[in-house]
């Protein structure tokens, strides 16, 4: 049974502390005297996440007048639900990401710690205070076989990137997680921790204080091309004209696009956060305060919040399930490897959509002229901001980078409903067991 405490919410712990995420938005123009107005601007940006407030806050500093739409409250999505954790690289291995295009994906890969630095130069030069700390992350080995991958990562890390990595053997690992389940693990030092919901919050402030204007509560409807350059978007509270269409939505892509939806999975992902821990509690499962995450399909990540709660989080399941069986199972888990935090009170569970794609690649194009940025697969917060500043020069006039101009596999047999993820789900799950 899983102790819940007195005050547990089914919502995302980081929503205590983001109040900004709550503000009214301000109006579309509306219907007038049996006639609807429009609104003109230069680009209209869909989804209200870090994609979007990035690419919102990088146009508007070039001048570009900007009218972003989140369906639902600003950053509502992943941008505050996720766990926080910031660090190079993607789903795809660094190895197969390699073997499948060495020259493209090096540069990708690059990409990603290119993305990296953009996060924290972002934090820095405007003073976004979000709980931001440099602490590393470690890859932890689920099975003995798993090391040597993370040895060969490592040789590629440091010779080919010179990212300061090594890996820590299994008789080692006491001194970094305390747990004796891990055979070894992938110390990368390029990485971090920060308040997703706090980032966002700064993110927002930069787009709003240069400009842009943003819109929650309002979905985009219809996206219809004029027979001249440029959009139509509709919205239940008006029409806008727009040159440039920029659709950010990642794991919570709809209809607006049909094409895009057939290439964007949503997999639900859960997380669930205990009450403060006492130092001698915390320092006996993460000594260093890493950034954690296993190496199996069905992965764990867990790490400490700035007030020592441990947030562990997780896929419990390819099916849709309910927050309540996903806290049980993954409070099951956590105290599975870490039999000290037993007893442990669970403040908050909460869960939400990551975007895979079937190459397991985050992907920018366009489609009929509309720009696209999203498919992070779950190792969004780094890409997301770097595809939102990519997407945003992009539409100003300049350059997409030749790694990223590539195919975008739609999922076979895919429009609506993933009715094959309970499938899939068993599969992975089978592999994380043999």
């Amino acid at each position: 049974m899983t102790p819940l405490g007195p005050g547990y919410l089914e919502e995302p712990f980081w929503w205590r502390e983001a109040p900004t995420l709550r503000l009214d938005a301000p109006t579309l123009t509306l219907p007038h005297g049996g006639r609807e107005l429009s609104s003109e601007v230069d680009v209209v940006i869909v989804g209200g996440g870090y994609t979007g407030m990035m690419a919102a806050a990088t146009l508007a500093s070039r001048g570009r007048s900007v009218a972003l739409l989140e369906k639902n409250e600003l950053g509502w999505g992943a941008s505050s639900r996720n766990g926080g954790m910031v660090h190079p690289g993607f789903k795809l291995g660094l190895a197969t990401l390699l073997k499948r295009d060495p020259e493209r994906g090096r540069e990708r890969y690059q990409a990603s710690l290119d993305a990296f630095n953009l996060v924290e130069e972002t934090i820095r030069v405007n003073q976004i205070d979000c709980d931001y700390a440099r602490t590393g992350h470690l890859e932890l080995a689920h099975k003995a076989a798993h090391v040597q991958h993370l040895e060969e990562e490592v040789h590629v890390l440091t010779r080919q990137f010179g990212v300061a990595a090594r890996v820590i053997p299994r008789v080692e690992l006491e001194s970094e997680v305390g747990t004796s389940l891990y055979h070894g693990a992938l110390l990368v030092e390029q990485s971090g921790g920060l308040h997703p919901a706090k980032y966002f919050a700064g993110l927002t402030r930069m787009a709003r204080d240069r400009g842009a204007r943003l819109y929650g509560h309002t979905p985009a409807t219809g996206i219809e091309t004029q027979s001249r350059s440029g959009f139509k978007v509709s919205t239940q509270r008006g029409v806008i004209e727009t040159r440039d269409v920029l659709v950010a939505t990642n794991g919570y892509s709809d209809r607006l696009v049909p094409w895009l939806r057939r290439r964007v999975i949503p997999i639900g992902s859960y997380i669930i956060a205990t009450a403060p821990l006492s130092g001698e509690q915390a320092r006996s499962a993460i000594p260093k305060g890493r950034m954690l995450f296993d190496s199996k399909n069905f992965l764990h990540y867990w790490r400490l919040s700035a007030d020592n709660r441990m947030l562990f989080g997780g896929r419990a399941s390819f099916a849709p399930t309910t927050i309540a069986k996903a806290r049980d199972w993954l409070y099951a888990a956590m105290v599975q490897i870490h039999p000290q935090l037993a007893g442990v009170q669970i403040d908050h569970a909460w869960g939400g959509q990551v975007g895979f794609t079937v190459d397991r690649m985050p992907h920018i194009g366009r489609v009929h002229g509309i720009t696209y940025a999203l498919g992070y697969c779950g190792t969004g917060v780094a890409m997301s901001t770097y595809f939102g500043r990519l997407a945003a020069d992009w539409i100003a006039g300049g350059d997409l980078p030749a790694c990223w101009q590539r195919t975008f596999p739609a999922v076979p047999l895919y429009r609506e409903q993933p009715w094959f993820l309970p499938a899939v789900g068993w599969y992975y799950s089978a592999l994380d067991r043999l």
